[in-house]
């Protein structure tokens, strides 16, 4: 029990992080230690389908279009083990070099009750671009043969109200926003479909995460079932965190920005870094929060 180890009212040292991999890369292991060692006591990797002898690795068994399942399989490990929060971000993220477990809350500017997710997009009012997965979206339901989720996932009308208390609509899509799609073939499938939801859903660029204990119990619970309903990722965790927490900040309330890139030109940024990994370590942007993608076995 780390509560017997750490002081309690250190809060800092008793926080997990954890690396989340899509796909099982074992190589990557040593790596992200070398990256995170000295930032985190606490580092654990969640890899899918893990059968080696690393201690610090949690096997999943999941599709990495839910991952949100890996999610909920590692917190069974994790659970009871006196952490306060838990910071989870992509294997092939790079956490800003300024950013440990003691200086977490403060380069970010958050408070200790806070949960952080980069965005939360909202099928009413759309997104940058089209987001071709709102076929899923509609076409969604958790009451599904061979998955019994009542008094496991809150009811439609449950989490109605908690969209409500963070604001956040839940009416039919906009017709508008069906005309975005620039595929003949997907928008004659919507055509059939009704344009309300059938379970209240948001979406979410969903890499990086911090969630407090009190919260994570309840949004671990969510994440598995949506992953046992086959909701993809983006949608799961998203929606899981408005189902179970009260404070969420997001990536425009915070000291930092986020730093995914997923254009030509924004990935052109890496250019002077010339795929050094130390070189990048030494000169990372100050205001990134992260940068991602970073495939590191292409970097030395």
């Amino acid at each position: 029990d780390l509560r017997m180890s750490r002081g309690l009212g250190d809060v800092y040292k008793r926080q997990a992080l954890l690396v989340i991999y899509n796909h099982r890369y074992d190589k990557n292991i040593v790596r992200v230690k070398q990256i995170y060692a000295k930032r985190f006591s606490y580092i654990y990797h969640v890899m899918p389908f893990y059968d080696g002898n690393d201690l610090d690795v949690i096997p999943v068994f999941e599709s990495s279009y839910c991952f949100s399942g890996y999610i909920s399989q590692a917190y069974m490990h994790l659970r009871g083990k006196g952490f306060t929060h838990f910071l989870m971000v992509a294997d092939d993220m790079i956490l800003n070099p300024a950013i440990n477990e003691s200086s977490l809350w403060t380069e970010l500017g958050l408070s200790y009750r806070d949960s952080y997710i980069d965005e939360i997009i909202c099928f009413q009012h759309g997104g940058k671009r089209w987001w071709r997965r709102i076929i899923d979206a509609l076409d969604y339901t958790p009451s599904q043969l061979g998955v019994e989720l009542k008094g496991i996932l809150p009811s439609k009308e449950e989490a109605e109200r908690r969209f409500d208390f963070h604001k956040l609509p839940y009416t039919p899509i906009p017709r508008k926003e069906l005309l975005r799609n620039p595929r003949k073939k997907d928008f004659l499938k919507m055509l059939l479909r009704s344009r309300k939801l059938k379970y209240p859903l948001v979406r979410a660029y969903s890499d990086i995460l911090l969630l407090p204990s009190e919260v994570m119990q309840k949004f671990s619970l969510y994440c598995g079932a949506f992953a046992a309903t086959r909701l993809f990722v983006e949608m799961a965790i998203p929606t899981a965190l408005i189902l179970s927490a009260d404070n969420i900040k997001l990536g425009k309330d915070i000291k930092l920005e986020p730093g995914a890139m997923w254009t030509p030109d924004e990935l052109k940024n890496l250019k002077p870094y010339n795929l050094q990994l130390d070189r990048l370590l030494n000169n990372f942007p100050l205001r990134k929060l992260y940068l991602h993608p970073i495939k590191l076995s292409q970097w030395k």
